[in-house]
């Protein structure tokens, strides 16, 4: 009898495991969509409630001359809202992940002139290409640190303006930014 106990106990117990990989990938979507959830709704309201106002470039194809660029050049000045030109869904693998971890973000930048603008819309894979490089020589211990952001920005800052001009770039946001 202690036997036959022993012996459906034992064939009981893989049946009641869970299995790992499914828990683990369960956990991971989750958090995935937790965190692009979180900076979808919560990045806007917390963006508003530090006064920053994150508006999307239209860029439209016309025959716009020099009297557009200055006028956008002049409304900037006065103090109008400033164009942003937004790279949503950018997604790498950092520095030592072998693959298995990522980061997806997206890096708003508040463009400095209208010249500006229109190379970044018309150069948007070179400009991607200069993102991803930089960050993705990161490891995923620096994406993680808080603390290094600031950096981050400045880093990519001074790349983006050694591509495009000095007046490319007022200032970069990431409006998402998870690491996974």
């Amino acid at each position: 009898m202690a036997n036959e106990d022993a012996q459906v106990a034992e064939e009981a117990a893989p049946a009641s495991k869970p299995k790992l990989p499914l828990l683990i990938g369960m956990v991971a979507v989750g958090l995935a969509v937790g965190g692009g959830t979180g900076a979808a709704f919560l990045g806007p309201m917390v963006a508003k409630k530090l006064g920053k106002e994150v508006t999307p470039v239209v860029a439209h194809a016309d025959s716009a001359g020099a009297e557009d660029e200055a006028a956008a050049e002049d409304s900037t000045a006065e103090g109008a809202a400033t164009p942003v030109h937004l790279l949503e869904n950018l997604v790498l693998n950092p520095a030592g992940s072998g693959g298995s971890r990522f980061l997806l973000l997206t890096v708003a930048m508040e463009v400095g002139s209208a010249k500006a603008a229109e190379d970044f819309k018309n150069r948007d894979a070179e400009l991607r290409d200069i993102i991803l490089t930089s960050l993705g020589t990161k490891s995923v211990d620096e994406l993680t640190d808080i603390s290094r952001r600031e950096a981050f920005k400045k880093e990519l800052h001074t790349a983006v303006t050694a591509r495009f001009g000095k007046k490319a770039v007022k200032s970069l946001y990431f409006p998402q930014f998870v690491v996974q």
